[in-house]
């Protein structure tokens, strides 16, 4: 049966096939050579090459030997073919489990370097984030210091001239009464004296004089009011953590801010400020770390607005507005809501508002840390939440809740 033709050819036929299909993995091998330039990487797949040469070699005179019948000689070399056909398994194992194995570490080793540049990215943009943060936190002390330092300079003059205005007032009084006696007594003066008079036009300023003291002392009475705001932003003379009125840091917040309230963008309109404060206590909180939470937030609503309005987005009947509003929650703390009708932003943006170095402004205009200092003193300080919410174009909502509880002890980190 063995013999026969049509069994014959099948043989030769498959022996023909896996000839080519050695021939194919001769010319791919010689492909891999060419790949290595260590010569101990090569030369284990350089004996492979070869043991494949060997075997075409022995598929070919296979082949010659069962076409010309003669079937003694194929025992010999079917011992032959299995004999090097486990050599070249073994080398073929042999070299995976090499290749794999240096893969495997080529993978732990690429691994490690990862996770350690993972390591040192984070540890340096920490040390970026705490460099700016102490930046920030200098920059927030030297401004109160400064903001202090000008109210106390103001401070002095000020009471200076309130202090004697009311000298002023009775001295004035006293002459302006001993005129109008002096009239009395010598109802027709000498014609030098009517000239004086008339040209001094004193009716106007018996008329006038009191007023322009009463401005005065309004004047002097404002001043006071900035000077005492400007002091309870700066805070630098009073403990950490303490009971303190937030509706005293917000508007001593919005007194700062106050040169930015009066336009918004290229328009002559002013911003308006929407006070609604519900009866809140005072709570146990740093009211100086807070004021910055309050400039930040206030800042950042009054940037959105100057940005809707630089794009013409906001409509003439519309009015730049930040509402800002107290109450209680259910939940013993105090909401702070502070509310803009600005440029808004995107929900993608809003989830990372918070995040350290994140910003949406411009080069040179801010470095995405005011937000997120502000969360850092809500959350971590304080053991409240800040959230964001915006819609674009239409504006955005902080919500700030902090605890009203004395006894909780906040870490000063």
């Amino acid at each position: 049966m063995l013999t026969s033709s049509v069994v014959l050819s099948i043989i030769v036929t498959m022996i023909i096939l896996g000839a080519g299909i050695m021939g194919l993995c001769i010319f791919r091998t010689s492909k891999i050579l060419t790949l290595f330039e260590i010569e101990a990487d090569r030369s284990s797949w350089q004996i492979m090459y070869r043991l494949m040469i060997f075997f075409l070699c022995n598929y070919s005179l296979l082949a010659y030997l069962i076409s010309a019948r003669l079937f003694e000689w194929i025992p010999l070399l079917t011992g032959m073919v299995f004999f090097f056909g486990a050599l070249f398994v073994w080398f073929s194992v042999n070299v995976y489990y090499r290749t794999l194995n240096r893969f495997l570490q080529i993978q732990d080793k690429y691994r490690a370097a990862k996770e350690n540049a993972e390591t040192l990215l984070f540890q340096l943009q920490k040390v970026q984030q705490s460099q700016l943060q102490s930046i920030h936190r200098e920059t927030m002390l030297a401004l109160g210091q400064m903001v202090a330092g000008v109210a106390h300079e103001i401070n002095n003059p000020v009471s200076f001239i309130e202090g004697n205005l009311g000298y002023v007032s009775s001295y004035t009084k006293n002459l302006l009464d001993l005129l109008d006696t002096y009239a009395s007594v010598y109802p027709n003066p000498d014609s030098k004296v009517i000239n004086a008079i008339a040209s001094s036009d004193l009716e106007f300023i018996k008329s006038d004089f009191p007023s322009i003291l009463n401005s005065m002392e309004s004047g002097t009475t404002r001043i006071n009011e900035i000077v005492q705001s400007l002091s309870s932003f700066s805070r630098l003379n009073e403990t950490d953590f303490k009971k303190a009125d937030i509706h005293e840091g917000i508007d001593s917040t919005l007194t700062i801010l106050s040169h930015r309230l009066n336009s918004c963008g290229h328009r002559t309109k002013h911003i308006a400020v929407i006070k609604e404060y519900g009866e809140i206590s005072k709570i146990y909180c740093n009211p100086r770390i807070l004021n910055q939470v309050f400039f930040h937030v206030i800042n950042n609503a009054i940037d959105a607005l100057n940005k809707k309005a630089a794009t013409s987005q906001i409509e003439e009947e519309e009015t730049p507005t930040i509402r800002i509003c107290t109450s209680y929650s259910q939940k013993n703390e105090i909401n702070i809501q502070i509310i803009d009708n600005g440029s808004g932003i995107t929900k993608e943006v809003c989830k990372n508002i918070f995040r350290p170095f994140f910003t949406t402004k411009p080069v040179g205009q801010g470095i995405g840390l005011g937000l997120s200092i502000s969360h850092q003193i809500i959350v971590e300080q304080h053991g409240g939440t800040i959230k964001c919410t915006s819609t674009e174009n239409q504006g955005a909502e902080f919500l700030i809740t902090l605890p009203i509880d004395e006894s909780l002890k906040f870490s000063q980190s």
